[in-house]
């Protein structure tokens, strides 16, 4: 199955335009599900790259004991400390508390930071259901992938969710499913058994496939492989899903040049090509002590290398 690389021109159409008519929430308001005592950093990156993109709102769904840490981190994210791990109890009504923010968003993320406990892991499964019987756009990354690996049947035939996994949560997610996964199309192939959805496969380049298109990443990243950089990509997958769906509602105008049915595959693509030019740029300034807050630091800086004289054109008027 050959690959392609599709033009900026054809990304930079699913970058809503900044004008004085816009409101809140119409470039995207998004969500991650994730975060625990553990790890509290990963929903964070998620969250702060879609606020660097230029998602209006970004809200993080966590474990009750790591709220408050993660508050420290930004006031810009909204913080709702909804799950809860085996150790804290009551586990009721948490999915009353969940499904009404569901309702607001225009895609959703999970996994970053949720660790291992079977309480976060039963909560994920509902809301991987909840935000499929929204007809949400999905990211599905790091812990959130062992879930699928049990219970593929969650995500099968969804089209519009994206599958991040590196090279040991790709090995799993094949051999669950029956998948070679030294095979040359082993990408494909996983993306076929699951219904179409479409995965990332994060490497030297990365290889994005719903099982019928493939497109190939080759954007010069940094040398550093340091923890949090899956959850910068992450935030800017789920931020281009975000606004794949207000492409497809015409909040604003446009030619309808995108098919609805190519948005999922051009969100992932352009997702890795910022993620990866930012972690040029992060090694580039700070060398062998790039951090991930540091590709962070850089995400709107890769934005607007790659976009901002493609955008100039939609600027909006002098008041």
């Amino acid at each position: 199955m050959s690959s392609q690389q599709p033009r900026l021109q054809t990304l930079a159409q699913l970058i809503p335009p900044l004008t004085y008519d816009m409101h809140k929430g119409d470039c995207g308001r998004i969500a991650t599900l994730g975060g625990c005592d553990e790890y509290t950093g990963a929903p964070y990156f998620v969250a702060s790259t879609a606020l660097r993109l230029g998602a209006d709102l970004a809200y993080i769904i966590c474990e009750k004991d790591a709220a408050s840490v993660i508050k420290g981190y930004s006031p810009d994210i909204i913080v709702n400390p909804y799950l809860r791990s085996t150790a804290n109890v009551p586990h009721t009504g948490i999915e009353e508390r969940i499904a009404p923010l569901l309702d607001k968003l225009h895609a959703v993320s999970m996994g970053s930071g949720l660790g291992n406990d079977p309480a976060l892991h039963k909560t994920v499964r509902w809301a991987i259901q909840a935000a499929r019987e929204r007809g949400l756009p999905l990211v599905l990354d790091a812990d959130s992938l062992a879930i699928l690996g049990d219970s593929p049947e969650l995500i099968h035939g969804h089209r519009t969710a994206v599958l991040t996994p590196n090279a040991p949560e790709f090995t799993r997610l094949c051999k669950a499913l029956g998948v070679d996964s030294t095979a040359e199309e082993a990408t494909q192939k996983l993306a076929q058994r699951l219904g179409g959805v479409t995965v990332v496969r994060k490497g030297k380049v990365d290889v994005i496939t719903n099982g019928d298109r493939v497109f190939v990443c080759d954007e010069v990243g940094g040398l550093r492989r340091c923890g949090g950089q899956g959850d910068v990509l992450s935030g800017a997958v789920v931020t281009f899903l975000a606004w794949g769906e207000k492409y497809k509602s015409h909040a604003w105008k446009h030619k309808d040049e995108i098919k609805h049915e190519d948005v999922t595959m051009l969100a992932a693509y352009a997702a890795c090509m910022l993620t990866r030019h930012a972690s040029f740029l992060a090694y580039d300034d700070c060398g062998r002590s790039t951090q991930s807050s540091n590709v962070l630091e850089q995400v709107d800086m890769a934005f607007d290398n790659k976009f901002d004289q493609l955008l100039q054109a939609v600027k909006p008027s002098k008041l």
